[in-house]
């Protein structure tokens, strides 16, 4: 009798262990890639990520994402300005992030993985989670700080052209003033851009001043020698004004004078 529990016993044991082993296999990666970058989501299985992080590129490129706010804003390390990028829908379920230009800047694979597009690596760099950031938030603003705000800007750009160059905000809307100031420095950003460029100077002689507006969409003209910026606060801090890259775009295309290469 006593040998016949211990034979019961035996095989349950056998048992149990057949079990623990199948679930140890099931788990184990199934390659060396698995085991370095973690296992693939499901088929159809959006993978999830951090509304806001720090990311880093095998290059070193870094920068910041938030999404916190339900729009795609990104931070290049060591340049203030925000860009707000577009998802839409790109081959075999990935998503591509673009500028205001339509020009891709990240891509996100069905897999998770992430990609940043560039100037030096067009065909794309891949990007991992290299830390915790903070969303982003408009800095403290007032009348008289976007006063100075605009003062700066143009003599930021008056030093780089050599000439006076003027920027206003004719009708400012109270709790916009965040808005007005940001889009001052990225539109004095893609001037001084343009001047730094071959015969940059002459292709910015018949533009005199610049001048904020409010209107939808957003965007960038120029008319009579003025510089037109039209923002719109419903679109946000970030999205509500166009980025350095489509004012630097629209003067270089405009005024084709020159070498602008460089972009």
């Amino acid at each position: 009798m006593a040998h016949s529990w211990v034979r019961i016993l035996s095989a349950f044991l056998l048992l149990l262990c057949a079990a623990e082993a199948g679930h140890a296999l099931a788990e184990a990666p199934r390659s060396l890639k698995e085991a370095m970058f973690g296992k693939k989501s499901d088929p159809g299985q959006t993978p999830t990520r951090p509304t806001v992080a720090h990311f880093r590129s095998e290059d070193g490129e870094s920068f910041v994402m938030d999404e916190t706010s339900g729009h795609t804003l990104v931070r290049f390390d060591g340049d203030d300005e925000v860009w707000l990028l577009t998802p839409t829908q790109g081959p075999k379920g990935d998503i591509i992030y673009k500028n205001d230009v339509g020009e891709p800047v990240l891509k996100a694979t069905r897999w998770g993985g992430m990609i940043l597009f560039s100037d030096d690596r067009p065909t794309g760099d891949p990007v991992a989670v290299s830390g915790r950031a903070e969303a982003f938030q408009p800095g403290r603003m007032s009348p008289s700080l976007l006063f100075q705000s605009l003062v700066h800007a143009s003599r930021r750009v008056s030093l780089a052209v050599g000439r006076n160059f003027g920027f206003d905000a004719p009708d400012v809307t109270p709790g916009t003033d965040y808005l007005y100031a940001d889009a001052a420095d990225v539109t004095a950003d893609a001037l001084i851009r343009v001047s730094s460029q071959n015969r940059g100077k002459q292709i910015l002689a018949p533009i005199q001043s610049v001048q904020f507006i409010e209107g939808r969409p957003p965007s960038a003209t120029i008319q009579n020698g003025v510089l037109v910026l039209k923002l719109d606060i419903s679109r946000g801090y970030w999205g509500g004004r166009p980025s350095s890259k489509r004012i630097f775009n629209l003067i270089v295309t405009t005024f084709p004078v020159g070498n602008t290469a460089r972009r």
